[in-house]
């Protein structure tokens, strides 16, 4: 509804200035989106026109993101800036006006976006780390062509208007503050129309811990919060962990920039039945948040199961087999721990038992590893499994399909997904827990644990944990990011399993939430019955006719 057919010509059309560019392109936004979407924007803006500017402030009220810090409402200016100027993002400085602010919005919608340029292949992430790095406050002396040369826009999107990302970085003190809004948001967006009357700044800083896994992945050079303020995130970093490691991760931004485009009267409370009631030392809005930057968010947003947690059950097989193994649907299994920077050390004066656990596990030799700055030291360790079957008792052959996954969560976030089936063991013999290895061999009181090369395992107390990764050959293929080989020894502080439901129940939540989504374009339809050209409603917006402006619209 509300599109005309212009919106789909072809864009082979001649301009001789970065003018006709633009209001060329802030026309092609406006009609971009439906007319009942433009009318609730241009409610949202409260008189404004289309062409007047829009302060910082304002633009934070608009995208109802309510008590977010300066910093944060600095970058997202200066990110809605580069877009307004979209194509011309390099050569053009214009303030933000409002028909920037939409034009910003359809960009930042994969969707929309694909559409507006003309170009299925375009790179999203790109445009989206450009407008994060690139700054506008100080102008670029940048040539204007003479009126006989026509301009090659097609050339111009896909070249990003000649901005050479790998002169760009983000301070990453900045992206941390970003990824933690995208986390702090995740669960108050499930769908377009979902309601923001929250105070963001709320447990900002639980969301900000989580929010460093996923920075420190992008640059390892950083360790603490603070390192951030003395480090950049590049490019080529960004634009990896986005498409392999997080690649849900820009889904809140584009969920809340389509919030613009609703009254607030048909704004609704986020589906409060789907989001898990329980929690837990390990299960939390802020983990769940960062599970859901990889898995979809209706699997981690769901009715989670709280099935058995090692601190209220008790640390042993025994207990986690009472409390799991009656489930017959996917689960997810959480362990966190300290990282045992020391073998011998801890052995001798620290845990006499570690000593059994190293007798009985084998060593990776010291020169094969490469120990990444984030992980030296004790370091918190975490991780989440994905089990697709019921869990079952393997003393004699493996369990686990294709969809097992090990996701290191902490310090860096990681994904390990399964190559071969047949890759969990759960051995009531005295071998423990693995995901991606062999069942361990037990003769007598002898044991020898089977490690993979991408590998977790946790001993039959357990009390002590391992994850080794040293590259392709195992049951778990290696991620995509980390190159060096290293083993982890830690001392388990929490354990837990939560079943989450199956295929049938997921998809129907997904369809719950498409339904709200639905209902809510529903209701914009029938409050604008009376509004059905789309040209009048151009004509209003003052982007045709003789209320028409110069400049960028």
């Amino acid at each position: 509804m509300g599109q005309t057919a212009s919106a789909n010509a072809p864009s082979n059309l001649s301009y001789t200035s970065e003018t006709d560019v633009m209001i060329a392109y802030d026309k092609r936004a406006v009609r971009s989106v439906s007319t009942p979407e433009l009318t609730s924007y241009r409610a949202n803006i409260k008189g404004k026109a289309l062409n007047d500017p829009v302060t910082k402030a304002e633009l934070v009220d608009l995208l109802r993101l309510h008590g977010i810090n300066d910093t944060l409402s600095t970058l997202l200016f200066n990110f809605f800036q580069t877009l307004s100027n979209f194509p011309m993002i390099k050569d053009c400085y214009e303030n933000v006006t409002y028909v920037g602010v939409l034009k910003s919005c359809v960009l930042v919608s994969k969707q929309r976006c694909l559409k507006y340029v003309r170009d299925k292949s375009y790179n999203h992430v790109k445009l989206i780390f450009i407008a994060l790095a690139l700054s506008k406050n100080v102008k670029e002396v940048t040539g204007t062509p003479s009126s006989d040369i026509s301009l090659d826009v097609p050339d111009i999107i896909s070249g990003f208007n000649n901005v050479q990302t790998d002169e760009l970085t983000i301070p990453a003190d900045s992206m941390l503050e970003f990824v933690t809004l995208m986390l702090r948001i995740s669960m108050l967006t499930l769908t377009k129309n979902s309601t923001l009357d929250v105070k963001l700044s709320e447990k900002w800083d639980s969301f900000r811990t989580f929010a460093l896994n996923i920075v420190r992945t992008m640059n390892t050079s950083i360790v603490t919060s603070q390192d951030t303020l003395k480090h950049v995130i590049a490019y080529e970093d960004f634009q990896e962990v986005v498409s392999s490691t997080c690649p849900n991760l820009l889904l809140p931004l584009e969920m809340l920039v389509e919030h613009v485009l609703f009254l607030e009267r048909d704004l609704k409370e986020p589906p409060a039945s789907n989001i898990p009631m329980a929690e837990s030392k390990l299960v939390t809005a802020p983990l769940l948040s960062q599970l859901s930057t990889f898995w979809p968010r209706e699997l981690v947003f769901s009715k989670l199961q709280k099935l058995y947690v090692g601190r209220d059950n008790g640390f042993s097989m025994r207990s986690f087999q009472a409390k799991v193994f009656k489930w017959m649907a996917p689960s997810l299994l959480l362990v966190n721990g300290i990282r045992i920077p020391d073998d011998d050390e801890y052995a001798r004066s620290k845990n006499h038992r570690y000593q059994n656990f190293l007798n009985d596990y084998p060593r990776l030799r010291g020169e094969d590893q490469q120990l990444l700055p984030p992980f030296a030291g004790k370091k918190k360790l975490l991780f989440a499994v994905y089990v697709a079957e019921p869990w079952k008792v393997t003393n004699s052959e493996l369990f686990g399909d294709t969809k097992t996954t090990i996701i290191q969560l902490s310090p860096v976030q990681e994904i390990f997904k399964a190559s071969r089936p047949e890759n969990i063991c759960f051995n009531t013999l005295g071998g423990g827990i693995g995901v991606g290895s062999s069942i361990p061999v037990i003769k007598n009181s002898n044991r020898r644990y089977m490690p993979g090369n991408v590998s977790l395992n946790i001993d039959p107390n357990l009390e002590f944990g391992t994850f080794r990764n040293v590259g392709p050959g195992g049951s778990i293929s290696p991620g995509s990011l980390t190159t060096a080989s290293s083993e982890h020894k830690f001392l388990i502080q929490d354990i837990e399993v939560w079943g989450c439901g199956g295929e049938k129940e997921l998809e129907e939540q997904m369809k719950n939430w498409e339904w709200e989504e639905a209902e809510a374009k529903r209701r914009q339809r029938i409050n604008l019955k009376s509004i059905n050209d789309d040209r009048a409603l151009l004509e209003l917006a003052g982007l045709v006719g003789q209320n028409q402006s110069g400049g960028s619209v």
